[in-house]
């Protein structure tokens, strides 16, 4: 059995990082900050096991769908997710 991490690229937002990778069966979520002279300083860490990464992954999408949807309805100019058809109304 092969012990080491599978480790994917992370993603840097600012002045936030989160790196993701897998050990054994657990998928394990690390949340950093950078601090100036110190680097990159892990916060928090989460391990979600193999039976509840299916779950994570429609909240994570419930969430997605939930934030896109209060974007726009705060900047008209926003990417629009979904299109809606306003049908003429005929008296």
């Amino acid at each position: 059995m092969n012990n080491k991490a599978l480790k994917f690229a992370p993603v840097e937002t600012g002045e936030k990082r989160i790196e993701l990778s897998l050990e054994g069966d657990e998928t394990v979520i690390k949340l950093a900050s950078w601090v100036d002279g110190l680097g990159w300083c892990g916060e928090k860490t989460i391990r979600v096991e193999a039976d509840m990464l299916d779950e994570m992954h429609r909240l994570i999408g419930a969430a997605r769908i939930r934030v896109r949807s209060r974007q726009a309805e705060n900047d008209p100019a926003a990417p629009v997710t979904q299109k809606v058809l306003n049908f003429p109304v005929i008296s």
